[in-house]
Formats: C-alpha cells, structure tokens, sequence
C-alpha cells in the first residue's frame, strides 16, 4: 500500500518531487511512495490510478515551488483556481478522506491564506516543512523521521554501512568493491602511459 503521496506540478520545479522521491524511496522502499511518472505503468488508465493513490496514502505532500501559486493558464487564469486542475482535485480529495497532508515547501515563502482558493485556504493553518537549496538532505531526513512516527512508514531499507569500501579493476575488465585488498607483487595505483619510463 501506498503511504505518501507527492502531489505536485509539472511546470512547478518538478526536481522538487523527484528528488523527494529519489530520498523516500530509497529510505523506505519505492512502492512507499507515490510519484505519478513512476508508479503509473504504461497503458493504464492515468487518472483513475492517481485518484486511488491519493484514497490509499496515509500522507500527501504537497510539493511547492516558487511558482506553486502563480501558475496560469492560457488565458491567464491561475491553475489552481480551475476546478478541474489536478493539484487541486487530489488536494480536496485527500481532505476529504482526512488524510494527513503536509505543505512541502522548496525554498520558497509561505503562501497566505487570502491567496489561497476559498476551499483550500485550510492548507495556510497546516504545519509545514521547508526544503532548502543547501540544507536538502537534511531537510528531507528531518521530513522522513517525522513521516515514519505519524503515519506508520515501512522500516528503513538497509544501507551499505562500510564507509571504505572501494573499488579496484585488474587485468580483463575485472572489478571488485571490498574494504580490504591484499596485493601479491608488482601493484600500480595510477594511469599506464605504456611501458617503462621515459629517458628523454
């Protein structure tokens, strides 16, 4: 089952929720997190998997952007205010269900609650959580453990713990990652330029 949800625009530094994504995923598990590009597969019906998405997280987030808000249309009408925009539609879903929903903000200001649409000026009273251009990673493992201990995140994937692992390559292409390398005769760390050394 699903248990966060990253709701986001495309035309809204979408890099926002991918590395959201990349971060999540890696911590608790891909199928934990719901990103539309990956988690829809090819041919099936786009709209309908989102919308069971959104019923089936414990958590969406609402990924925003410098331009989360100022978004418009052709004829120059914002987004959000468009009943029909899908930020908005999966947000009015999720409070409907109650689920937890957390303003993820990428280096950006709060918005206020009077630039809000009438029906989702609720999101100005939530709590929320600013990802920042330097303080990234952090960020989103503060984010992660604050997930984990309010919506009941499956247990962390196991890292690699062993910090001097590296990796050597011998003759056909060989390679090897070990933490220790115990070497037999002649041994070169660097480029070959060709054989011997140069007198001249």
């Amino acid at each position: 089952m699903t248990k966060v949800f990253l709701n986001y625009r495309v035309t809204d530094q979408p890099f926002g929720a991918a590395l959201l994504d990349r971060a999540l995923s890696e911590r608790f598990g891909s199928d934990a997190v719901f990103l539309a590009s990956k988690s829809i597969p090819p041919g099936a019906d786009w709209e309908v998997r989102m919308f069971e998405a959104v019923e089936q997280c414990a958590a969406l987030l609402v990924v925003m952007g410098t331009n989360w808000l100022g978004e418009t249309r052709p004829d120059g009408s914002r987004r959000l205010d468009d009943h029909d925009d899908f930020v908005r539609r999966e947000l009015l879903t999720a409070a409907a269900l109650d689920k937890v929903v957390v303003p993820v903000r990428l280096d950006s200001p709060r918005v206020a609650r009077d630039d809000f649409p009438v029906d989702l000026a609720w999101l100005a009273d939530l709590q929320d959580v600013e990802v920042s251009f330097r303080t990234a990673r952090a960020d989103i493992d503060n984010l992660a453990n604050r997930l984990a201990a309010e919506v009941g995140l499956p247990a962390p994937q196991p890292r690699s713990t062993d910090t001097n692992a590296f990796t050597v390559s011998g003759n056909r292409n060989h390679v090897w990652q070990a933490g220790r390398v115990d070497v037999a005769g002649d041994f070169h760390a660097g480029p070959s330029y060709g054989r011997g050394r140069r007198t001249s």
